[in-house]
């Protein structure tokens, strides 16, 4: 009898999940989800493409501008951009949950009754590996897809641990991931609690700026002092490094070792591929 009813409760939560649910934003506060929504609007890339890895696409009626949201969703309504949506824009298309919005814009949705969820660090920052994971969950749970959810956290975590594997006990490669606006203007650096930082050690890498704490701006020369022998930058930035006559003293410009990687492929669901792209360009002869 009580293998039944194992059963029977297993067979419910394969049929679906059931609502309400609660889910803990990142603030720390519980968020009720009263039922299943089905009209959604996304501020941020990443829930977005949680949502079409997922095959819920078709859920979303309305997204905030950015060059960062999936190719699938670029016919559909927007609202503004991620840093300043439209309360108007939003309210307009009438959802019944609203993904990754903070500051004003949540207080204000939240004012008129509409629910709001956002996960990760303080106003839904990613700050590494783990809070992409909490925000596959967090949203899956959500729209009540929770089984599809963990088969694709298990599948990222899966393939992180053979990246890592492949390049075990491999030496560190000193290197920096940094931001180079202009070729005379200092350079921005990612340091200890950024999603760089992580994916630079998980690859075999030593971020030379760990003793920086999030992101900071330094000079050129500091650059020099620290002489990373990898760098990785926006892709639109590459040659700003290359071009700059201070850095050319760098190691990692003599020998040709800087590569371009988008911000936004440090935060998404396709977090495992870019760890293997770091890995390879860190460590090359254990991929060959």
């Amino acid at each position: 009898m009580k293998r039944l009813t194992l059963l029977i409760l297993l067979g419910v939560a394969l049929l679906g999940q059931a609502f309400p649910v609660s889910v803990t934003d990142d603030r720390g506060k519980e968020i009720l989800i009263p039922k299943e929504p089905n009209r959604l609007v996304v501020l941020l890339p990443l829930y977005g493409q949680i949502l079409v890895d997922l095959g819920l696409e078709g859920k979303i009626v309305g997204v905030a501008a950015s060059p960062d949201n999936p190719a699938e969703l670029s016919r559909l309504p927007q609202v503004g951009p991620s840093f300043a949506p439209s309360l108007e824009a939003i309210l307009a298309l009438a959802p019944d949950l609203v993904l990754g919005g903070w500051g004003e814009i949540r207080e204000r949705l939240e004012a008129l009754g509409i629910v709001v969820l956002t996960v990760g660090g303080p106003e839904g920052w990613i700050r590494g590996i783990l809070d992409v994971l909490e925000a596959i969950r967090a949203v899956d749970q959500a729209v009540g897809a929770e089984e599809k959810a963990e088969r694709m956290i298990g599948r990222i975590c899966e393939d992180i641990v053979r990246v890592e594997a492949q390049i075990l006990g491999k030496p560190r490669v000193p290197a920096a991931f940094l931001y180079l606006l202009a070729l005379d203007s200092p350079a921005y650096v990612a340091g200890v609690g950024t999603p760089e930082h992580e994916l630079l050690l998980r690859a075999g890498g030593e971020n030379v700026f760990s003793d920086i704490l999030g992101y900071a701006q330094v000079s050129l020369e500091e650059l020099l002092v620290r002489d990373p022998a990898v760098v990785f930058t926006d892709p639109a930035q590459v040659g700003n490094v290359l071009e700059s006559p201070i850095l050319a003293k760098i190691s990692a410009v003599k020998e040709g070792r800087v590569y371009g990687l988008f911000a936004s492929d440090i935060t998404s669901t396709r977090l495992a591929e870019t760890l293997r792209k770091l890995a390879q360009l860190l460590h090359p002869e254990a991929f060959r």
